[in-house]
């Protein structure tokens, strides 16, 4: 506002002309009428704005009585607002209307400072006439001073342009105040609709609280019920106590009898510690007797003892033979059918070709090998797959070769390692879950150990270690994640039934165990292709469409053999996949390494004893 009044002013300046200069001088009597005209046109826009003056300030009352009624009728609203947050938090919307009002409110406010600020500026109006009444009288005293009326003829000038200036300020004080009538009409437009509002929300909460009521009708009768069962609970609890009380009292009865019980027990205690004592007596007599025994047997052990480092010295002489042979990586010679005799598969022994047919448990027989067929061998390109005598423990299982197609699924368990004879002492494992005649042999699954006696086996039978699981007399073998194996690719659940459809030579996929064997999904296996340029290098490849498959547990008769394999770097020589894998060539039927450069060797005629 101040800002408006003084552009006003430099407006009103403004309308002043460029060239303005004092009037000039006249005769006395000139200047006497001058003056007096001046002093009358003062006096007359002096009783003009005395006049508007006394207007303003009826506005200025009415101004204040409106906003009285205004500062009411939002304290009313205000009042309705809070009782409306006691009754409900859902009729927020109300409060954000009773805070649009109390916006305008305090817009009304600041247009009420503002007509407080124009006051103000009449109070300086009316101190700058009372300069002026000052500068009348000085101007009646000096009236002979020329330069005194110009002055005053200038202020003159002045203050009518000030006059206009506060006309102007009325007019924008009556068209305000148009505007707070407006608003008063608009704000009471709105009361109204927040009347009718709110009686519509009292009728709400007046059925609210019928529901209310009701429910807590319904809520003291549910209360009745439940004091009634509680009643019933506690008769039924009482009873209970009652017969448990009566229990309680066959228990005691009951521990009476077990004490008497139990002290005719101590007493056949007692006598059984006596007769205990006789017993140790005649044990101790009897365990004389045994040593006595093992004494006569001592010396009869040491004349078997001489006897058999007879045979030892015989056996050496065989395995000088033997060692010539055992120059090449890998032999594949077995003495004789591992499980022939014990399984009797289609009631003849199975051996391989060129080899006699003996009895196992003759003792001292004498077994001939005269073969002279080439037995081929591929040397591996990376890795020896080789093992040594020291290679054994006693309590390993290791699987041994089968003779009809060379591959290690036979499986057996050190009993003693004959390490001047270099050959082992085995006890045979045999499927739990396989028929007599069932060709081939499970691979994977539970076996026990072969009711026959233990066998001697040359260490070139054995192909590698296999990790079992010893369950009370029974033995589990599974594939494990990480190993190679070889699947049989034809076989089918129809194998049982019909055997002309699998008879050897096989056909084999070979494949990387992906995950641990689960008893509800089976084992997940990635299969594996062979690497060209390589004896028996194998990389994961596609076969038949898939890369990775999950047998079944109803097909775990579908692993043929573990396939023994070292896992490569790929830094090993170029052209060799990382993540590949170098299998045992003595694991590998002979025409899946049909590429590949073999040694061949004839295996001298051995004799055992």
């Amino acid at each position: 506002s101040f800002n408006i009044l003084s552009t006003e002013r430099t407006k009103f300046r403004s309308m002043e002309p460029a060239n303005s200069s004092p009037l000039p001088r006249g005769t006395p009597e000139q200047s006497e009428d001058q003056s007096r005209g001046i002093l009358r046109v003062s006096a007359y826009d002096l009783t003009v704005v005395d006049s508007d003056l006394e207007g303003l300030d009826q506005k200025k009352k009415d101004m204040r009585k409106m906003f009285n009624q205004i500062q009411d009728k939002t304290s009313l609203i205000l009042q309705f607002s809070l009782k409306w947050e006691e009754i409900d938090e859902k009729f927020g919307f109300l409060k954000q209307r009773a805070m649009e009002v109390s916006l305008k409110e305090e817009s009304v406010r600041n247009q009420i400072l503002e007509l407080e600020k124009k006051e103000e500026r009449l109070r300086l109006v009316e101190e700058r006439e009372r300069e002026i009444e000052a500068s009348i009288s000085a101007l009646q005293e000096k009236e002979n001073d020329s330069d005194l009326i110009l002055f005053m003829e200038a202020n003159v000038m002045r203050l009518v342009l000030q006059m206009q200036f506060e006309e102007v300020v009325v007019s924008q004080l009556n068209a305000q105040e148009k505007f707070l009538g407006l608003l008063h009409d608009s704000m009471m437009k709105k009361h109204e609709e927040l009347m009718t509002e709110l009686e519509a929300r009292k009728n709400e909460v007046a059925l609210i609280s019928k529901t209310i009521d009701d429910k807590t009708c319904d809520l003291e009768m549910k209360v009745k019920d439940f004091d009634l069962k509680q009643i019933a609970e506690s008769e039924r609890m009482r009873k209970e106590t009652e017969v448990m009380e009566t229990s309680l009292k066959q228990l005691e009865a009951r521990e009476n009898e077990l004490r008497l019980l139990n002290e005719t027990i101590q007493e056949k205690s007692i006598e059984l510690e006596k007769k205990e004592v006789n017993f140790q007596l005649k044990q101790e007599a009897a365990a004389r007797e045994t040593e006595a025994k093992n004494k006569f047997l001592e010396l009869k052990e040491k004349k078997l003892e001489q006897r058999e480092k007879d045979l030892e010295l015989k056996q050496r002489e065989i395995e000088e033979r033997a060692i010539e042979a055992e120059t090449r990586k890998r032999t594949r010679l077995e003495y004789e059918s591992p499980l022939s005799t014990e399984k009797g598969r289609d009631g003849e022994t199975l051996i391989l070709p060129g080899k006699k047919q003996v009895q196992r448990r003759e003792a001292h027989e004498v077994v001939c090998i005269d073969e002279d067929e080439p037995f081929t061998c591929p040397d591996p390109d990376f890795h020896e797959f080789n093992n040594t005598i020291s290679s054994f423990a006693v309590g390993q299982v290791w699987a041994l070769y089968d003779p009809i197609d060379d591959m290690p699924r036979y499986y057996a368990q050190i009993r003693k390692v004959l390490k001047p004879q270099m050959g082992l002492r085995v006890t045979w494992l045999e499927s739990v879950q396989t028929s007599e005649n069932e060709e081939p042999i499970p691979a994977c699954g539970r076996f026990k150990h072969g009711e026959s006696e233990s066998e001697t086996r040359s260490h070139l039978m054995f192909s590698h270690e296999m990790y079992c699981i010893k369950r009370g007399k029974n033995v589990t073998i599974n594939p494990r994640k990480g190993e190679t194996w070889a699947l049989f690719r034809d076989w089918t659940k129809t194998w049982k039934r019909h055997s002309e459809q699998h008879k050897s030579p096989y056909r084999y996929d070979f494949v990387e165990i992906l995950t641990e064997f689960d008893s509800d999904r089976g084992i997940g296996v990635g299969y594996l292709g062979r690497v060209e340029g390589f004896t028996s290098l194998y990389k994961h490849a596609e076969q038949n469409g898939l890369v990775k498959i999950m047998v079944s547990c109803d097909e775990m008769l579908k692993f043929s053999h573990r396939v023994p394999s070292f896992k490569m770097t790929g830094d090993d020589k170029e052209g060799v996949p990382a993540g590949s894998f170098e299998l045992d060539p003595a694991a590998v039927p002979r025409e899946y390494l049909k590429d590949a450069k073999v040694k061949k060797e004839k295996i001298e005629p051995i004799v055992l004893v």
